[in-house]
Parts: C-alpha cells; structure tokens; sequence
C-alpha cells in the first residue's frame, strides 16, 4: 500500500490506493477475518477520517469495505477528497 501522506498524493495515487485497500480488504476477508475485526486491527480510514466531512466518511469506508470500484462513484469520492485537501 502507498505510504504516503494523503494529503500528498496526486488524484491517480489516491485512486490507485483506494484500489489498494480494497484489494487489503478482500485478502483479509479472504484469511477468515470478519469486518469487525479488519476494522479493529487496522487504522486504514484514520487518514481518510480526518480528511473527509462526516457525511462522507460512511460512503467512503462502505466503497472500500464492499469493493465498489463504479468509474462514477470512485471518481466522486476523489473529487470530495480533492476539496477537502485543498481546504486543509
């Protein structure tokens, strides 16, 4: 996964880490760990948390959690990413 800072990223890296996390979630999912727990052992949305409004945040970590990879959808979430950055 991309370790850098969110706020650094360009809109195809954040793209491609989102893509990256998914593919995190499914692999866990894929060892025998349930939701709950991914989210209990990881801090894979705290970045994202501090970034996105918390209207946002549900639909975020529920695009990353059910592997939603519509062009529409990832590309909406990168363009709230992209305001939210510019305004921090």
């Amino acid at each position: 996964m991309n370790n850098k800072p969110l706020i650094t990223m360009s809109r195809v890296e954040m793209k491609e880490h989102i893509f990256q996390l998914q593919e995190f979630i499914e692999n866990e999912q894929k060892a025998g760990k349930d939701v709950d727990t991914i989210l209990d052992e990881t801090d894979i949305f705290d970045e994202f948390e501090e970034v996105l409004p918390d209207d946002e945040f549900p639909i975020f970590v529920i695009t990353i959690l059910n592997g939603f990879q519509s062009e529409l959808l990832i590309d909406k979430l990168l363009d709230v990413i992209d305001k939210c950055k510019n305004e921090k």
